[in-house]
């Protein structure tokens, strides 16, 4: 597959709200949010969801197949880049998008002084726990409720960089 990897302003909130909403659709017990809420959203809401975050997308032949973001701040650690929303369309999956999202959203983080990378993975989702256990992150022991799902757990995975 011919991919390209690029960063996605705010700007483009259509394109991040498609993308994430065919994310919510396609994986509902991988994110902490479901469909229906997001797909409510007005068009500020989604304007404000995009703003704190850097986004990045995965195209193919100029067609967006994945999505990620990054946030240094909030909810994690200092120092640290908090890792969400990454998702590959199912027919993209194992062709190398991934990780050409995961390695944006690094050298964004190492850019902003970074320290680590954090990001959850929810209990049954072994494809996601093998992958980014294949590019370094470890489990950090810390657990909780998927908030979409809270009979889920998550567990939080770190990489040192």
């Amino acid at each position: 597959m011919a991919w390209t990897v690029r960063r996605v302003g705010a700007s483009e909130w259509r394109l991040i709200r498609a993308l994430r909403l065919e994310a919510l659709a396609d994986s509902p017990r991988a994110f902490g949010s479901t469909f229906g809420r997001e797909e409510a959203f007005s068009d500020a809401e989604w304007i404000a969801f995009c703003a704190p975050f850097s986004w990045f997308a995965a195209e193919e032949d100029g067609r967006a197949v994945g999505l990620v973001a990054g946030c240094m701040g909030g909810r994690a650690a200092p120092g640290a880049c908090e890792v969400i929303s990454m998702w590959v369309e199912a027919a993209a999956r194992g062709g190398g998008a991934a990780v050409g999202l995961i390695r944006a959203v690094r050298t964004w983080a190492e850019a902003q002084g970074a320290s680590m990378m954090l990001l959850w993975v929810s209990d049954g989702n072994e494809r996601a726990r093998h992958f980014y256990e294949r590019l370094g992150f470890g489990p950090t022991g810390l657990r909780e409720p998927l908030h979409s799902y809270p009979s889920i757990s998550t567990n939080e995975y770190c990489l040192v960089l």
